[in-house]
């Protein structure tokens, strides 16, 4: 596939970000704007937050300005991401972090004052609607706080905290180039996009381990500057934790999450050794099904049944999408269907784009969703999980302050996942012969389970290897990481697919490791939309799940969950999807049955 300049796809494949900003300058004057009430807030609050009134006043001008950070944060760095070559683009997001660093020190003071507030005045702020999770989360920073003047210099060099994610985004947009491959006498474009969202499920073998060797040979020229940029990352999140007074990077990475690392490490032993036996019977299955002597890591992405994987229209998507979320009823149908007509989706697949996708939320506008469009039935699954993103911050925004609108990062992938459950779902139900059937069972596994029980399960095993690392003092380069990796995907995979070099730099292909601890959360909320998903089919009634999402972070996530009926101090909801994934597995081996393949 060659990748387009941006230029060249028609305006409904572009998002229309004029419903934040009509243009650079309108930008520009919202950052001065803000600016002007950022200082005068400083003018107005700093050394005057004494009583419980005081702080109760300040958070409601706050708000106000929050809203606009909100807007400014989010369109900066948007339009960069559609296209890293773009210089107008890369001013606009200079001139957000310049003015997200400004913000940030600007507005400490206010975060010193709440932290050295008096546990009373923190017990009554935290009663009042909408500033439930901001003073939950201060009270959990109060036992870590460095003073204020200390916090203010970290506040001065968090641009600089965030110089290793830049690095990494940047080097992937634009510096990994894949070289040209040949399969048959036909040469084939390579590219980042290209091959993880089209060669790494081709139909033909040949195909697939060629681009994966053209990918590969494009990561390895640069592994020594990325395995540089991972180890700045790893190193300043611990010198972070340890100014802190935390007892590890661990608990320092978790404490926002409100979660300990018993969940973290329940969440990465379980599906280690008690899932990967299920993914191995799976893919051993697909090898049988196409023939293949033998699963490389060039093949572990390959559909079971290649020509039964449709392409698939933006159109075509958008129906599939809207008759899946009707499950869910009119209340959310209503507010998601916009996504098209007002243009929420960058689909362009152009050159210079981010290969990731995401979803973003400047608050009560309405949420913009990024991917690159391919044409194949993985995409419609990136879409709906994007769009069920989309539908958590609407309801969020809606019932929640903006001090309380974002969900804790341990449960924020359950409303995207739960939404592919429903894709699925509509899939299995509407399809009619074995064979169809077998294949919505089988994307129900690839695209939803495989990607965030597989893909981000094994990348937090990784990261929880390195952090074990920095804890004890080490350093890591790019052998060292490969290592790491490799041994982490021959753990899981055991004899069911064949590890090599090529597939240990895998570590190379996400930015959730600048994120924290946060690719182990795929998992943590895909059990959380797997017990609404089987609620929803048993009760045939969407009002739990739609009070789930109006939450917001307005409760920490073990108690979020018991409104889905969870509960997360057992093991109990993860084993319960485990089953799940086993009885889908065996599910597809009896359709093979059927249709007389295995």
């Amino acid at each position: 596939m060659e990748q387009k300049h941006r230029s060249e796809f028609p305006e409904y494949q572009l998002w229309d970000l004029s419903a934040l900003y009509q243009d650079r300058e309108d930008f520009l004057r919202a950052i001065e704007k803000a600016s002007q009430d950022i200082d005068e807030f400083q003018r107005n609050y700093q050394d005057k937050l004494k009583t419980f009134e005081d702080f109760q006043e300040a958070f409601q001008v706050l708000e106000q300005i929050q809203i606009q950070i909100s807007h400014i944060l989010t369109y900066s760095f948007m339009p960069q991401t559609t296209d890293f070559s773009n210089d107008d683009f890369a001013q606009i997001a200079q001139a957000g972090t310049d003015f997200g660093t400004q913000a940030q020190v600007g507005l400490a003071f206010f975060d010193a004052a709440l932290l050295e507030a008096e546990p009373a005045i923190l017990d009554q702020l935290e009663a009042l609607p909408g500033l439930s999770q901001p003073i939950r989360l201060t009270k959990i920073k109060k036992a870590h706080y460095l003073g204020k003047e200390a916090e203010k210099t970290l506040a001065n060099l968090s641009e600089m905290f965030q110089t290793p994610h830049d690095i990494y985004s940047k080097m992937r947009a634009g510096d990994y180039a894949m070289e040209d491959f040949v399969v048959a006498d036909k040469t084939y474009k390579n590219s980042f996009i290209s091959y993880e969202n089209y060669y790494q499920n081709h139909e033909d073998a040949a195909v697939r381990e060629a681009s994966f060797r053209s990918f590969s040979k494009g990561l390895r020229q640069h592994q020594e500057t990325a395995a540089a940029a991972y180890l700045a990352q790893v190193r300043s999140e611990k010198i972070m934790a340890d100014m802190k007074g935390y007892d590890s990077v661990f608990d320092y990475l978790l404490a926002e999450q409100e979660v300990d690392r018993s969940l973290f490490d329940r969440q990465i032993d379980l599906i280690m050794n008690e899932f990967a036996p299920i993914a191995r019977t799976f893919v051993k299955h697909v090898a049988q099904i196409n023939g293949l002597d033998k699963m490389t890591f060039a093949d572990w992405k390959l559909d079971l049944d290649p020509q039964l994987n449709p392409e698939v229209s933006i159109e075509e998507a958008y129906d599939l999408v809207m008759r899946s979320v009707d499950a869910l009823g009119s209340e959310y149908v209503d507010q998601v269907k916009r996504y098209q007509e007002e243009r929420w989706v960058d689909f362009a697949a152009n050159t210079g784009k981010d290969s990731g996708g995401y979803a973003a939320d400047p608050y009560k506008v309405h949420p913009y969703v990024l991917m690159s469009w391919t044409g194949r039935m993985s995409d419609v699954y990136t879409l709906i999980h994007e769009i069920g993103h989309s539908g958590q911050f609407i309801f969020s925004d809606n019932h929640q302050s903006i001090f309380n609108t974002s969900m804790s990062t341990y449960s924020v992938e359950a409303p995207s996942t739960f939404n592919e459950l429903l894709l699925s779902d509509l899939l299995e139900q509407e399809l009619e012969d074995p064979r169809q059937k077998r294949f919505a069972l089988a994307h129900r596994l690839t695209d939803t389970y495989f990607h965030n029980f597989i893909t981000h399960l094994l990348e937090a095993a990784f990261q929880r290897q390195v952090y074990n690392l920095i804890e004890q003092g080490q350093v890591f380069g790019a052998e060292k990481l490969n290592a790491i990796m490799k041994d982490v995907l021959t753990q899981f995979w055991g004899d069911a697919i064949e590890i090599d070099d090529d597939a240990a730099l895998t570590w190379m292909r996400q930015s959730h490791y600048y994120m924290g601890l946060y690719s182990y959360t795929y998992s943590a909320g895909l059990v959380l939309s797997t017990v609404g998903f089987l609620r929803l089919k048993e009760s045939q009634n969407p009002k739990f799940w739609l009070d789930f999402l109006k939450l917001g972070g307005s409760l920490p996530p073990l108690e979020a969950a018991k409104v889905l009926g969870a509960d997360l101090s057992t093991e109990k909801p993860l084993r319960d999807t485990i089953q799940f994934l086993d009885d889908t597995v065996q599910q597809i081996i009896r359709y093979s049955q059927e249709l007389g393949q295995a």
